[in-house]
């Protein structure tokens, strides 16, 4: 009599065995297809405690790109492209959710505006006139659209608000923060998250910090421009770029000037500045991403305007015991002519810098992978994720296939 097929016999294995034959293949993408070929398979790989085995062997992969498209219908999802081994997961992510966000309670889906992706979730807010109120308000919330779930965040309340001159500021950030292993359970671990309001005010800096483990915010972090740098006692200084996230710590470039990076702590829940590598008048950096190096270092990607175009300079700095950067310690590792005259830096790792570029040199997102060897980093290769895309693209997403992704709200 001949044998039963070789996944009727794994079929047969209890829950437990199976999970541990099924942790062992290699990829996201042989888990995915093992997913999809039986209903015993699925029952244990969407297990959450299996997901989470998974998720510490398997890190996410880039799937895609998020902006919107004006005139073509609000926010979009611009999924990896073939040859990128992303591609078939990125497509599955684009035909399951709903980046439309048409779940969100609002006469007008187009008046939200996301302003953070992180771990499957955006952050979107929008403008809410009160009857009576002289200004508008801000709401904000948490979506998955994957799984189509929402949640409304609270208002700031309005003690907090009136202590920290929230009113009066109409600029800042809003963005995702890690959350500690202290600070959550595993059992609501993958649903739990932080959100951060940076709020710039006439004189000073307020930071307020939203839990979804509380459900309440707090204001965490306060501090007057004049006692960050003399630098900004200048409106025109204070203005906040491009967010990076290294070791528990946001940076912001500041200002036009290319001297300085704003720096928030989340241990610590206080704000400071780090100077920038110096260069020669007119040759200050205009964009730069902050890295996790790995061995206590930080890493800097940053472009330069020379009169030939932009050079990319990439610089390490050692972290100090408190877990800052030592001021003025930065040290240059190599530089490489760019082939193109504008450009807008997405995201980055340690050893992969991602970058819009429109129709003059050929339009599309480029990721730029780097060696790993700390002795000697070398741009290794040049390649085009997606193509066509919008100006206004401002997000990467970074996730797992549907079928092995679970709520993250």
């Amino acid at each position: 009599m001949a044998s039963p097929p070789a996944h009727r016999q794994l079929d047969a294995l209890p829950d437990d065995l199976l999970a541990e034959v099924l942790i062992r293949l290699p990829s996201l993408a042989d888990l995915g297809r093992a997913c999809a070929s039986c209903a015993s398979f699925r029952r244990v790989v969407t297990d959450r405690a299996f997901l989470r085995r998974a998720r510490a062997l398997h890190p996410p992969s880039l799937l895609g790109f998020c902006g919107a498209s004006p005139g073509a219908g609000g926010f979009h999802f611009h999924p990896a492209e073939p040859p990128h081994p992303s591609a078939p997961a990125a497509r599955g992510v684009l035909r399951a959710a709903d980046f439309g966000f048409s779940f969100l309670p609002s006469p007008d889906p187009l008046g939200w505006v996301v302003r953070d992706v992180l771990g499957g979730r955006f952050l979107l807010d929008r403008d809410v006139v009160e009857e009576g109120a002289a200004a508008a308000s801000r709401i904000l919330a948490v979506c998955d659209p994957l799984f189509r779930r929402h949640l409304l965040l609270p208002q700031i309340p309005q003690d907090l608000a009136a202590a920290s001159a929230l009113r009066q500021s109409r600029r800042g950030d809003t963005f995702f923060a890690p959350i500690g292993e202290e600070e959550c359970v595993a059992a609501v671990a993958e649903t739990s998250f932080k959100v951060i309001w940076i709020a710039e005010c006439a004189d000073k800096l307020v930071a307020f910090v939203f839990s979804s483990v509380t459900g309440q915010w707090r204001a965490t972090a306060s501090v007057c421009w004049g006692d960050l740098s003399p630098a900004f006692s200048r409106p025109a200084c204070r203005s906040m770029s491009r967010r990076s996230y290294a070791y528990g710590c946001f940076y912001w470039m500041m200002g036009d000037s290319g001297k300085n990076l704003l720096v928030l702590d989340m241990r610590r829940m206080d704000f400071s500045v780090l100077e920038l590598p110096s260069s020669a008048p007119g040759h200050d950096i205009v964009e730069c991403a902050i890295v996790e190096e790995g061995e206590g270092k930080i890493g800097m990607f940053a472009f330069r305007n020379y009169i030939a175009g932009y050079a990319l300079q990439i610089y390490s700095a050692k972290m100090q015991n408190e877990g800052k950067a030592a001021a003025g310690k930065w040290s240059f590792e190599t530089a490489m002519v760019v082939p193109f005259d504008e450009f807008g830096i997405l995201g980055a790792t340690s050893r992969e810098l991602f970058l819009k570029v429109p129709p003059s040199f050929a339009r599309g997102c480029y990721s730029l992978e780097f060696s790993t060897n700390p002795s000697c980093k070398y741009l290794e290769s040049v390649r085009r994720v997606i193509s066509g895309v919008p100006p206004s693209l401002s997000f990467l997403y970074v996730g797992y296939p549907p079928s092995l992704s679970s709520p993250s709200i």
